[in-house]
């Protein structure tokens, strides 16, 4: 299948895979070719991309880690906790363990996975943009427990800790959140105080108190040093925080954000590993970067030798050298027989993706 954004879909477009809400409905279901209708119905729920069907590439599976219903389903469990909970001293002990018992699940599910690839879409929905991007870093940061060693036992609570990470915004007034322009020095410092808040809720609870809510204090923290609250350094800092803290950062920059751009995946890799050792733990983010691609699995892309290609395989471990399936070149125009070049190959060295088509 090929992948493309939603802003690049047309009329007449088949689909290769199910499209879903950011909270696991169903919108449009496989073998659908596009009208403008349906391409109404998805810019207006936000979806961010789109898979196709593709007679190149139909030998090349392009699956998610975990089911959009899932993802969907811990989404809504944090956006209940949020809402019901508002400006109170107290989360509610149900919206808590709906949260704890949905993202266990998820958590479990991604314990059986092995050798995927930790694709995750960037996030257009501003206004639910708390709740889906948390649940996002949960799914990164239980795969990056996972090939940091973590016992399995801790993936659950670290997936309920990225989860719940932002919960301290509870406790911020919402006229702050909601201010579109620059904060003052004091609703900076009350937005600073979101972990200690977190932290203050989640450990009036049993199965969030302990090793989450240190978690959730600690997520801002920086290995050098300058995060906040507490300016703690490398080890001190908790083993959980370290890796929601390179999660969250990457998920946050492939979204929607007030004054900056979007990031491309490449672009989110190459800014973790340019603070590896400044704002993040760098033997996580050697992990990390080799188990996130650069380059998802059914992008089209153009090379400096001007051909044009699908990613048919993201060759994890090999940084930004994927397998490409050319579909184009200079010489001949459309390739009537789709062939693949292995990027990480000696003989490609030479051959560099200069450009992603049709995504952003």
């Amino acid at each position: 299948m090929r992948r493309i954004a939603v802003k690049y879909a047309k009329p007449g477009m088949l689909l290769g895979a199910p499209v879903y809400d950011n909270y696991g409905t169903m919108l449009l279901d496989a073998d659908i070719r596009l009208d403008e209708q349906c391409i109404g119905v998805l810019r207006n729920n936000s979806v961010v991309e789109l898979l196709l069907d593709d007679w190149r590439v139909t030998d090349v599976p392009v699956e998610p880690l975990v089911s959009p219903e899932l993802e969907g389903k811990a989404a809504h469990a944090l956006r209940r906790l949020i809402i019901e909970n508002q400006g109170q001293s107290r989360v509610a002990a149900k919206n808590i363990n709906d949260v704890v018992r949905t993202v266990n699940a998820l958590a479990r599910k991604l314990e059986l996975e092995s050798g995927r690839e930790a694709i995750i879409a960037g996030i257009n929905a501003e206004q639910d943009y708390m709740y889906i991007q948390s649940v996002k870093t949960a799914v990164l940061s239980v795969l990056l427990g996972k090939s940091a060693g973590l016992d399995k036992s801790d993936l659950g609570p670290l997936g309920v800790a990225a989860t719940l990470k932002d919960v301290g915004y509870i406790s911020v007034p919402q006229e702050i959140l909601q201010r579109p322009d620059l904060l003052t020095e004091k609703e900076l410092l009350k937005i600073r105080q979101h972990p200690m808040f977190g932290y203050e809720l989640l450990s009036q609870h049993h199965s969030t108190s302990g090793a989450i809510a240190n978690a959730v204090l600690q997520h801002h923290e920086r290995w050098n040093g300058t995060g906040y609250p507490y300016g703690l350094r490398k080890t001190d800092i908790n083993r959980f925080a370290q890796v929601i803290a390179i999660c969250d950062t990457y998920t946050a920059l492939l979204s929607k954000r007030p004054g900056r751009k979007i990031f491309m995946p490449n672009e989110a890799i190459e800014y973790i590993m340019a603070y590896a050792g400044e704002q993040f733990n760098p033997e996580l983010v050697e992990l990390f970067v080799r188990q996130v691609p650069c380059y998802s699995t059914g992008l089209t892309v153009r090379l400096n030798t001007k051909e044009i290609g699908i990613i048919s395989d993201t060759n994890l471990g090999a940084i930004g050298r994927p397998v490409v399936r050319v579909i184009y070149d200079e010489d001949s125009g459309k390739v009537s027989k789709p062939y693949d070049i292995d990027l990480s190959e000696v003989d490609c060295q030479h051959k560099l993706i200069t450009e992603v088509i049709d995504y952003y």
